[in-house]
């Protein structure tokens, strides 16, 4: 008798999940909307921004009533696919970033990257520019103390002529349309409030957030200024109090400044010239100009290009990164950057510590010290002569003096050579170790010279 043939296997059919076409569906009325002009990017991108995380809640509520339908028919509940993880890992991510990057001033990004299509950047909430402008006076009593606070935008400061602060502001406001824009104008009028011995003027809430405020100011001259903003240029000229500036994304300029100056910038070009007081410099520069200064100059900042500086009255202090450079006057100038140092006529004691660079010193009066890696030393120097100090490590140094000048010479070279033109000087190459010892003229300061796989070279003038 042959056996029963078995009951044919039918595999359970699995519901497919309805959330991707949901999505899909979603997002096409979305953008046929956005085509048709019903609804901005801008406010698509800023209702995006803030409520993504619906669309996790209704696949939540979608997958749950899918299970509980599949278990009261039976069926097993649909599963969740590789493609609907990738989905959620890449959405989360996007919405995450659109959350975090929703209060980015997206004008000033759109702007810098020099991005033309209005389209892409009205996608992304950067919406239309709307020009506006007004114009305000203020009496101010004699040495006011005036803080101005910006977000966006550039800072002007003359001096006025008849005690009133007098300020005009061009508005470039962000929105989707010219009544929004409207409304944000009339609700955006800058203006001096007085907290204390202070008047503020705040332009960093509410209403200004949404586009750009430049302003340009004339304030009584005898007044304390400071003036900050986040992303715009900074100028001050002609104020007779000390001035602070403040920019995190732009250029500061300051100029016949008859007090202190404190200046701190981050991405931008720095500017000071003719100012009495002494200066002090912080942050980051591009490239830097620091000329006239009475006073003293503290620079503590580091830079990207080049830095420029003339005619210091009294102590320099230049500290960056790699480089400590002090000095007590600066008659002449000094230039820093593309790996080069260069101290043209300069009074002593100068200290100075770096590496990478190629130093060159010249016309060098008083003491000198210097600690240099990896670069050249070159020093020119005049009377009257100071003791000098050089230490090279990987590089070689090259000292210029006056034919008629009086030291006592002390060099010791590590796997170089040394050669002196003056009279007096014991050379010794014939070891690894090169040494120059003696005494030229009638003595003098001290000269000790130390390199460290580099040669040592001393000339007369």
């Amino acid at each position: 008798m042959s056996a029963p043939n078995p009951a044919p296997y039918y595999r359970p059919y699995r519901q497919r999940s309805i959330f991707g076409p949901l999505v899909l569906i979603s997002i096409g009325v979305l953008f046929l909307l956005r085509n048709m002009g019903i609804i901005s990017g801008h406010a698509l991108g800023w209702w995006f921004s803030r409520y993504w995380p619906v669309v996790l809640i209704l696949l939540g509520v979608v997958r749950l009533a899918e299970y509980m339908w599949a278990r009261q028919r039976g069926y097993p509940a649909p599963r969740i696919g590789a493609g609907l993880v990738v989905f959620l890992v890449f959405f989360i991510m996007f919405g995450l970033g659109a959350t975090h990057t929703a209060g980015w001033n997206w004008r000033g990004i759109h702007d810098q990257m020099g991005i033309d299509d209005p389209d892409f950047g009205d996608f992304f909430g950067w919406g239309t520019n709307y020009e506006f402008s007004e114009n305000f006076a203020q009496p101010m009593k004699p040495g006011a103390q005036i803080r101005v606070v910006g977000s966006y935008g550039d800072i002007k400061i003359t001096p006025s002529d008849d005690g009133q602060a007098h300020v005009v502001v061009q508005k470039t406001i962000r929105s989707d349309s010219q009544d929004s824009a409207n409304n944000i104008n009339q609700n955006t009028h800058p203006k001096f409030d007085q907290q204390g011995n202070i008047w503020v003027m705040d332009l960093t809430n509410g209403g200004f957030r949404n586009g750009r405020y430049n302003l340009v100011m004339q304030l009584p001259p005898d007044s304390t200024v400071s003036a900050t903003t986040r992303r715009g240029d900074i100028s001050v000229t002609g104020v007779q109090g000390p001035v602070e500036a403040s920019s995190d994304h732009g250029d500061v300029t300051t100029e016949q400044i008859k007090g202190d100056a404190n200046l701190r910038l981050r991405n931008g070009t720095l500017r000071v010239k003719d100012v009495t007081g002494n200066v002090e410099v912080n942050g980051e520069v591009d490239d830097g100009n620091v000329s006239g200064v009475g006073g003293s100059l503290e620079f503590d900042a580091g830079y990207n290009g080049q830095v420029q500086l003339a005619k210091i009255g009294k102590q320099v202090h230049f500290k960056s990164v790699r480089t400590d450079l002090q000095i007590p006057k600066l008659d002449g100038e000094a230039t820093l950057g593309d790996g080069n140092l260069r101290v043209r006529s300069a009074s002593g004691p100068l200290r100075l510590e770096t590496r990478s660079n190629d130093i060159h010193l010249e016309d060098v009066t008083g003491e000198v010290h210097v600690q240099n890696r990896n670069g050249v030393v070159e020093l020119t120097g005049k009377p009257p002569l100071g003791s000098i100090d050089i230490t090279n490590v990987h590089g070689g140094i090259e000292l210029t003096l006056p034919a008629s000048a009086g030291f006592q010479l002390n060099a010791t070279s590590n796997s170089g050579n040394i050669d002196s033109e003056f009279p007096g000087v014991s050379v010794d190459n014939s070891h690894n170790d090169s040494t120059a010892r003696g005494t030229v003229g009638k003595g003098g300061p001290d000269v000790r010279l130390r390199a460290d796989h580099g040669t040592i070279q001393i000339r007369k003038e």
